[in-house]
């Protein structure tokens, strides 16, 4: 067989076969033919789904045509390539670029954020548009900037070595919402910038933030010919009180290096002169709560997220088992401390049925070159007795939208919490039908033949009296014996308490839940001692006092009731559930043993 009828039949399977070629070679090229289109429809139906979703965002948006700015490229998943960035070169020149990773866990899930970054300035005025960049397969969605002209320059400024420039937006904000004021310090280049100090703004009624992580974000751009040195800083104001709001002038001392230099020894001989910057004041109309918003709380805010989770999921649970749900709030534009309690519309779960463990809120707040974002995070052990099933109510948070200008809602829907019956409920018998009680006829009853020996003489009733009486002394003797062995008993558990065994913390555990259901307070405070043995193996504490100093928060507080009641002269009964469900919600860490707990300082300086 020659190579050119091999090729022949590769190209034209349907004219028929060279007589020379094998049945074997036309089934294996009829094999590789369907093999290959299979692998091709394969893989169109699988890009979508493995595709990376990739964002881009400019640092501020609108910008000038002078200056330059950031365009961030950010990918939750890794592309299928490396970034092509030419085809913004057509309406941008591109200064610089760079690439970094973030590796975060947060409750367990693990995510990697890979961003690109690149410094660019526009070559036009105008409404530009950021193409599509292709990153391999995938490629980002475009986004337009609003690109204005250069700002005309204040008297002086043209010719000045060095000035200050600020801004406000919004300038009409609502009470307690975020306004952004950006300070630009401009040095032309060529002027020997050696350092100066900038005083922060200035408001009465406002809440004042830097943002950025006190970093200063440098860029370059050009006024009337000049090329300057930027750098900018930002702070997010937050009015407190509706009217005129003023924020002062800001003064720079800034040292610059004098031109004149000694001809011999220059470098330490070198002198500077000191020059100061005044900046604008800036007055904002600051608008009251709208007549629109009907919710409790005011809560201004650019964006909000509500979610929840739960320990379980689906929820569900066994009778006299906790389980926890977590409630999540994120804002941006707002501050922590607006931020409502979100588990407060759960008091009346099930109708007393379910009890509700909180514990302490978890607030955080982050301060991003965008403004600031915060977190509220509240941690619930719910904690049924019965078996069934229990709706929670929605929970919703009315907050104002700035950047709509509108009232929204966010809103998590109806849960179903699903409640199983517990083991010793599941094995109860079912409670005996009651018996009726026996209808005697009133007629007279059939004769029968009575013997003289089945006649029975009633007792006399005195006899009946002493009888019962002598029974209840009997019967109280007997109790009074029994209370006093059983204090005893108690009086030596108190006093000789078993040795403090450590072991496995799914077992200690176990014995601890077995204490809580059967509200046995010298149980539970042994199986305590023997969990905390397990969990901080290094630094075990040796009573209950230690151990509250070890758990801290709602588990401390528990562990100092169940102290009371085995030591103290009050409160003499003890419910375990309360414990167990404390315990239940800090979580089991056998995976990571924990020594005695420390406490780490932030450093005093942060480069």
């Amino acid at each position: 067989m020659t190579s050119q009828s091999i090729g022949e039949l590769v190209l034209s399977p349907l004219s028929g076969p060279a007589p020379e070629t094998s049945p074997f070679l036309q089934k294996r090229s009829w094999a590789n033919f369907f093999a290959s289109a299979l692998i091709f429809l394969l893989g169109l139906h699988a890009s979508p789904i493995l595709a990376a979703v990739i964002s881009v965002a400019p640092d501020r948006n609108p910008v000038r045509v002078d200056e330059s700015f950031a365009l961030i490229f950010s990918a939750d998943e890794k592309p299928d390539g490396d970034p092509d960035f030419r085809p913004l070169e057509k309406d941008f020149d591109i200064l610089s670029q760079s690439q970094n990773s973030q590796i975060s866990v947060i409750n367990g899930h693990y995510s990697k954020k890979t961003e690109w970054t690149l410094t660019v300035t526009a070559k036009r005025a105008g409404t530009l548009t950021i193409p599509t960049i292709a990153f391999g397969d995938d490629h980002s969605e475009p986004v337009a900037v609003v690109v204005e002209d250069a700002a005309p320059t204040a008297g002086g400024e043209a010719d000045s070595e060095l000035f200050l420039e600020v801004d406000a937006e919004p300038k009409n904000p609502y009470v307690q919402a975020q306004v952004i004021y950006s300070i630009r310090m401009w040095v032309r280049k060529g002027v020997g910038f050696a350092g100066g100090e900038l005083n922060d703004p200035s408001a009465s009624d406002a809440l004042v933030e830097r943002l950025g992580d006190s970093k200063d974000r440098p860029f370059s751009a050009e006024r009337r010919g000049q090329q300057y040195m930027v750098i900018e800083r930002r702070y997010a104001i937050f009015p407190q009180k509706s009217g005129t709001l003023r924020i002062e002038p800001l003064i720079l001392e800034a040292q610059i290096a004098d031109g004149g230099r000694s001809r011999f020894n220059s470098f330490f001989n070198q002198t500077t002169r000191l020059v100061r910057a005044h900046s604008d004041a800036v007055e904002l109309r600051v608008r009251p709560v709208p007549t629109a918003f009907a919710g409790k709380h005011w809560l201004p805010a650019e964006s909000l997220e509500l979610e929840d989770s739960w320990s379980r999921e689906p929820p569900k649970t066994t009778a006299g088992e906790p389980v926890t749900r977590t409630l999540s709030l994120r804002a941006r534009g707002a501050t922590v401390g607006l931020l409502p309690e979100l588990s407060g519309n759960l008091q009346s779960v099930g109708n007393g049925d379910i009890k509700q463990y909180p514990d302490q809120p978890v607030m955080n707040e982050e301060k991003l070159a965008a403004g600031i974002a915060s977190i509220r995070q509240e941690k619930t052990a719910l904690m049924p007795s019965k078996p069934g099933i229990y709706k929670l109510p929605p929970v919703e948070i009315p907050w104002w939208n700035t950047r709509t200008d509108r009232l929204e809602m966010a809103r998590l829907p109806e849960r179903i919490l699903t409640v199983q019956p517990s083991v010793e409920q599941a094995a109860q018998p079912a409670a005996p039908r009651p018996s009726l009680p026996q209808i005697q006829a009133t007629g007279p009853e059939p004769s029968t033949p009575v013997h003289q020996s089945e006649i029975q003489v009633p007792a006399p009733a005195g006899s009946n009296i002493w009888f019962w009486l002598a029974l209840l002394c009997a019967g109280g003797w007997l109790g009074t014996a029994t209370a006093w062995w059983l204090s005893g008993r108690q009086r030596n558990a108190v006093s000789e308490p078993e040795p403090v065994q450590g072991g496995d913390e799914r077992a200690v555990r176990k014995a601890l839940q077995q204490a809580c259901r059967e509200n046995d307070p010298h149980k539970a405070r042994q199986a305590l001692l023997n969990w905390a043995k397990t969990r901080w193996p290094d630094a075990a504490p040796t009573n209950l006092s230690e151990l509250g100093g070890f758990a801290g928060g709602l588990l401390a507080a528990e562990i100092e009731r169940l102290n009371r009641s085995l030591f103290g002269r009050g409160e003499q009964t003890w419910r375990g559930e309360a414990l167990w469900a404390a315990l239940e919600a800090m979580g089991s860490e056998t995976d990571r043993k924990k020594k005695a707990p420390a406490f780490n300082l932030e450093p005093m300086y942060k480069l």
